[in-house]
């Protein structure tokens, strides 16, 4: 289980990007951070990884608090945190083989790591991990030849090669059509359930939350305003959510593209 609790975060002179945040995540479940361009969704996913330094409060993954970790702590914490970014954020001009192996870099030592050193066992679960999402006949394909889609699908397997307890997605649909955007989503569901993982994804598309997720975090100007079951979010919660960025003449609903 993720607990994030009374998780601060201030720039410059006292402004607040997040403010006393609490939630949870469950392994199984996929939970949606939803909220306004600027609330802090992207904050709380680099402040769970640790790519940015928080001011406060406590982030237990299983209870073991991240916050606290030092840097040979933290490298091992990491190494069971898959990431999903908006931006694929893979090697073009590798194959899909070759980015999904470098999902094992945090379990080699450096010089396995400089000098591509995978087992064959390591070599035959990448290429199996490219199957379960769809790619199999993909593997030696160069990753710029690939459509987005496809390419956001080969940051799912090279996620899965660091055999993670928890996902962290930002905004891992933002740049696809709506078939990839189905696909991408129902492979992240089926994670979460088969494999057990915790599924933490921040999305703008507040009908493709309601529709993947089992649980909603709603965020405000740094504030959690609401945290519950998706089938619990009506109109009036999200008009609570996204009270700043609607105008009155357009109000809010769960029917939102």
């Amino acid at each position: 289980m993720l607990k994030v609790i009374q998780l601060d975060k201030t720039y410059g002179q006292n402004k607040h990007s997040l403010k006393a945040v609490n939630f949870t995540a469950q392994p199984g479940e996929v939970t949606a951070i939803i909220g306004p361009s600027g609330a802090g969704k992207t904050t709380i996913l680099r402040s769970v990884n640790q790519l940015i330094r928080d001011d406060g409060g406590q982030i237990l993954l299983d209870d073991q608090d991240i916050r606290q970790a030092n840097k040979a702590e933290l490298r091992k914490i990491r190494h069971h945190i898959g990431m999903i970014f908006q931006n694929y954020n893979l090697i073009s001009p590798l194959t899909a083989l070759e980015n999904v192996l470098h999902g094992r870099l945090g379990a080699k030592s450096t010089l396995a790591g400089v000098f591509g050193m995978y087992s064959a066992a390591e070599k035959a679960e990448a290429l199996s991990l490219l199957k379960e999402v769809g790619l199999g006949e993909y593997a030696y394909q160069r990753c710029d030849q690939l459509s987005g889609g496809q390419q956001q699908r080969v940051g799912i397997a090279r996620a899965l090669m660091q055999h993670p307890k928890m996902i962290l997605c930002d905004e891992p649909i933002a740049s696809l059509d709506p078939k990839s955007t189905k696909i991408v989503m129902d492979i992240l569901r089926k994670l979460a359930q088969e494999k057990q993982l915790i599924i933490l994804i921040n999305l703008h598309q507040i009908d493709i939350a309601l529709d993947y997720a089992d649980h909603i975090v709603g965020i405000n100007s740094g504030e959690i305003v609401f945290e519950g079951a998706s089938g619990d979010v009506d109109d009036q919660v999200l008009q609570r959510i996204y009270r700043q960025a609607a105008q009155p003449e357009q109000a809010v609903t769960a029917n939102e593209q």
